[in-house]
């Protein structure tokens, strides 16, 4: 009799046993695939209006403008054509940093630049009134912004400029500007949208090193893309 209620006990120790094993299997699998969930991308949303990208341009060359940047194209007298490869950058997700600012090339980019003909009053007469009108004065810190660029299997446009903020800082040889482009697509996917640059120039223009080195030439860009919301 003693021998029975001693195997009883004992299976019901052992089913217990199993129950709580079972459970806390089903418990961190649950926890996992939670993690997992949280980790995983977000799917775009069906009704998402504005499209973000961060990339990092590469200058492939550099020459005197061709036909492709004739003036009719472009809006102003072009003095140079750039070309430009497009890589995806990586980004620390806890503050932000970029740690890797050339994973993948991603797309392209033909550019074009041309003075900005800015306009400075004549010096005033003695009377006090102009003696001439205002006259333009060119300014080669400052340049027209021309490019066509592909991301993926998106095509735009932009029309803007790009304007010089520092020289040999921050080290000899450095040029830092800020550009603005103001976009607009040919296939009428998107209604609109705007490209600024982080920009640095160093004294070997082409490529992905620098010179000083240690440098992301020439430009870190943010795109902002706006699609027409549904329904309106």
């Amino acid at each position: 009799m003693h021998y029975f209620r001693g195997l009883r006990l004992i299976n019901v120790k052992a089913i217990g046993c199993m129950v709580w094993a079972f459970g806390f299997l089903v418990g961190t699998q649950s926890s996992g695939r939670a993690q997992q969930a949280q980790r995983a991308p977000q799917p775009a949303q069906r009704n998402q209006v504005e499209e973000i990208y961060i990339v990092r341009s590469v200058r492939e060359s550099r020459v005197e403008p061709t036909e492709f940047c004739i003036q009719a194209r472009t809006g102003f007298k072009s003095t140079i054509e750039d070309q430009y490869t497009f890589r995806s950058i990586a980004v620390r997700t806890d503050d932000g940093r970029i740690t890797n600012e050339n994973v993948k090339t991603i797309g392209s980019g033909h550019g074009c630049f041309g003075p900005i003909a800015e306009t400075t009053p004549a010096p005033a007469s003695q009377s006090g009134t102009s003696s001439s009108p205002e006259s333009p004065l060119k300014n080669s810190a400052n340049v027209n912004f021309y490019l066509e660029l592909t991301l993926g299997k998106t095509t735009l446009k932009g029309i803007g400029e790009c304007r010089q903020t520092k020289s040999d800082f921050p080290e000899r040889g450095l040029t830092v500007y800020r550009c603005f482009l103001d976009l607009s697509d040919p296939l009428g996917r998107y209604i609109g949208g705007q490209l600024t640059t982080n920009t640095m120039n160093s004294v070997k223009l082409l490529g992905v090193d620098s010179e000083p080195t240690g440098y992301a030439q020439p430009s870190i860009a943010t795109i902002r893309l706006w699609k027409k919301r549904t329904g309106r």
